[in-house]
């Protein structure tokens, strides 16, 4: 009986969730991962072990990503950029980039391939979307700090990043799939 009302909860919250418009969506997902990055800025340790935060704006990137290109998305992840440079000693621009690219990989994948029916390419889709915007934050921190960083600390981060997007990717679904291109090649 408890069983059979947690799953009518849960189906409540999906129909809610289905009903939410895309700017709803929007705000909630950017809520979260200002919410994400706020906390992140706070020291981290546990038992003087030091704590992996992760890149929600990567999430972000990929999963707005999937709902194709919009302007709102990028302006957000350019400002998330701006504050992910400030917080980590970039330089400015670095994480606003590779922002962009993620996000517009994540479109160019959501474009080529039907994400929604294939398991396959919705698994591995986000692995190398996250795999290529950490080699790019490997590379500016490589080449920023005119010597090679530890891979380690940034695998650390990748893998938990991913199970970030494994727990809250759904909520930076904005509902509206990728169409064809319009206009006419010549």
């Amino acid at each position: 009986m408890a069983r059979r009302r947690q799953i009518e909860r849960l189906n409540g919250i999906a129909r809610i969730w289905a009903e939410t418009g895309p700017t709803s969506r929007f705000l909630i997902g950017t809520l979260i991962v200002a919410a994400i990055g706020l906390v992140g800025l706070t020291p981290k340790t546990l038992f003087n072990t030091e704590l992996v935060w992760p890149y929600a704006t990567f999430v972000a990137a990929v999963g707005w990503g999937r709902s194709g290109l919009g302007l709102r998305p990028m302006a957000v992840l350019i400002l998330f950029g701006f504050a992910q440079d400030v917080s980590a000693y970039a330089p400015l621009g670095c994480f606003g980039f590779i922002n962009l690219a993620t996000f517009g990989a994540s479109s160019a994948i959501a474009r080529a391939f039907d994400r929604d029916r294939n398991p396959l390419i919705s698994t591995i889709a986000p692995v190398v979307l996250y795999a290529v915007a950490f080699l790019l934050v490997w590379l500016f921190a490589s080449f920023s700090g005119n010597h090679l960083v530890q891979l380690a600390p940034l695998v650390n981060v990748f893998v938990v990043t991913y199970i970030l997007h494994i727990l809250i990717a759904p909520v930076f679904d904005l509902g509206r799939m990728v169409g064809p291109l319009t206009g006419k090649l010549t």
